[in-house]
């Protein structure tokens, strides 16, 4: 009988042993389900106790994903700033470090932007053995050293009804005044302005009627030429040219007035161009000269012959050869895609001149000169007369201005300075000379020597070899280069991904979204637990009497 309470006691504590391992069990259950759900995204509601009613839903809801963003973010260093077993300091000093390493990251990517922005391109050697004859033979012109034949401009103005008290002398002597026309080393008197400008008004002659009355012709000054092995007429391939030291004459010049000839080169001095230069006057030291001689120039085909191009002297009683040396720079179609602003060059067709019809960087720089001028003067000079335009072209009364304004007419003052830009695609021509003594008595079986005299100029121009360098321009980089560099700063300072910006996209969207949710929930249901008091009136058992009494209704 004594043991049966006994047995009865240790049952009822397995009952109760039972009941709380039951309840355990069910809050780790509970607890688990929880921890699932919040791995899956579906973290179960906030309770009251874990808001803070002094802030808003909103700010609440940003903190909370802030600090679940840090501690599960694969960006370097920010989980440190709220990890829960450090104090504030070592929060700050993460906070501070992680800055600093934004900042090195953000300026980097700005470096490799503006490295991408500003020179985007690159230039690399695409063949060293191009074959010369895909190309033109280099445009040539030979221009005297004196402006006009004196023999024929003695001749004309003594044809020429001349102003009372005035000889032809007299005009003769006052035709170095045309170097007003280009440049500003001396300065006239109004006596030989207003004596050349009578001149003209007294036989109702135009300025540019009356250069061409003076000036040399083509047969004047070549005596004779050789291309490709085969001594010619230099008409057929000279012809009568304006350049910015006057009129001269030009080979394989594509100018508005002129047939362009195309003439394909060759390399090796067989084939080149050899030419015997010869005054053909007696007095044509007369006018002033600073040496007696040929100007050689060599440039692009459609450029404008002028101190911008490759320019030789050539002296007298002197054999010369000039060598040439080709290189083509040429664009891909990815940089021909490229707007302006980013090549920092044109293509012809994207830039359009005033007095010329084909852009070139020396035409735009000449073009800029002619406006400065029509500018400053109201006129042009004759040379730059193509028929383009409607302004007056100067005459000798407006060559004080000329030389007055010479240093901003060439663009010496950056106020009078205009944009040309540099062209994608050009031809580049490295000129080199040697210059001997022309030897009279040495006997020669080449029949091009035949007849050669003292004061004769002798020169060979060809190209040193049969083949030449195409340069191609190229992408620096690319924007997927440029991604993958910013991707690369990044990453060596903050540890930053592709994923990473998802990451934030992610968090600051959909969990933030999902945050905010829970904190209005949370903050509706601390409201209903400071609901007013719940009102009851309670039956008394020994009398009809009731009082009025309150309870406080709990949690369940």
């Amino acid at each position: 009988m004594a043991a049966t309470p006994t047995r009865t006691l240790e049952h009822s504590n397995t009952r109760i042993a039972y009941k709380k391992g039951t309840r355990v069990m069910s809050q780790i259950s509970i607890r688990g389900t929880a921890l699932v759900q919040s791995a899956m995204g579906h973290e179960e509601e906030l309770s009251p106790d874990q808001i803070d009613p002094k802030i808003s839903a909103l700010h609440g809801a940003l903190r909370r994903t802030w600090c679940d963003f840090c501690a599960t973010s694969s960006i370097h260093g920010l989980k440190y700033t709220r990890d829960k077993d450090t104090n504030r300091v070592v929060h700050f000093v993460w906070i501070l470090i992680s800055i600093v390493m934004f900042i090195c990251a953000i300026v980097m990517t700005l470096t490799f932007y503006a490295d991408y922005r500003s020179s985007p391109t690159r230039m690399n050697v695409e063949n060293d053995h191009t074959p010369v004859s895909r190309l033109y033979f280099p445009p040539i012109t030979i221009c005297p050293e004196v402006l006009f034949n004196m023999d024929k401009s003695k001749a004309y103005i003594d044809s020429l009804k001349l102003p009372q008290n005035v000889q032809t002398s007299d005009v003769l002597q006052t035709l170095h005044i045309f170097s007003g026309f280009m440049l500003d080393d001396e300065r006239f008197s109004s006596a030989e302005v207003e004596l050349m400008e009578s001149v003209l008004q007294v036989n109702n002659l135009t300025l540019i009627q009356f250069v061409d009355q003076l000036r040399w012709d083509c047969h004047e000054i070549l005596h004779r030429c050789r291309y490709h092995g085969e001594i010619m007429n230099c008409t057929r391939l000279f012809q009568l040219s304006k350049t910015f030291f006057g009129h001269c004459c030009s080979f394989n010049l594509r100018q508005d007035g002129l047939n362009f000839t195309a003439q394909a080169a060759a390399g090796g001095l067989d084939n080149g161009l050899s030419l015997i230069l010869r005054y053909k006057d007696e007095n044509y030291d007369a006018l002033k000269s600073y040496s007696h001689g040929f100007k050689l120039l060599i440039q692009e085909t459609d450029a404008f012959p002028s101190a911008h191009a490759d320019c030789k002297f050539l002296g007298l009683n002197t054999e010369s050869f000039a060598t040439l040396r080709v290189v083509e720079t040429f664009c891909s179609d990815a940089v021909k895609a490229l707007p302006i602003a980013q090549r920092n060059c044109i293509f012809r067709h994207e830039f359009q001149l005033r007095y010329f019809s084909n852009y070139v960087y020396p035409n735009c720089e000449l073009n800029c000169r002619a406006n400065n001028m029509d500018k400053l003067c109201g006129c042009h000079t004759y040379f730059f007369e193509f028929n383009r335009t409607n302004e007056r072209v100067c005459t000798f009364r407006d060559i004080p201005c000329l030389v007055d304004n010479f240093p901003k007419i060439i663009t010496r003052r950056k106020k009078t300075q205009c944009p040309c830009p540099l062209t994608c695609e050009h031809f580049d021509y490295d000129v080199q000379i040697s210059n001997f003594e022309l030897k009279l008595d040495m006997p020669v079986v080449d029949p091009f020597y035949k007849g050669i005299e003292h004061n004769d100029a002798i020169v060979h121009i060809f190209l040193n070899s049969q083949v030449y360098r195409r340069v191609r321009v190229d992408l620096l980089s690319n924007m997927v280069t440029l991604v993958s560099n910013l991707g690369s700063a990044f990453s060596l300072f903050v540890g930053m991904s592709m994923l990473s910006l998802v990451e934030i996209i992610y968090y600051f969207t959909v969990i933030l979204h999902k945050n905010y949710i829970q904190e209005c929930r949370a903050r509706q249901k601390l409201q209903s637990w400071h609901k007013r008091p719940n009102f009851a009136w309670p039956p008394h058992k020994n009398s009809t009497r009731q009082k009025s009494v309150f309870y406080i209704s709990g949690r369940n």
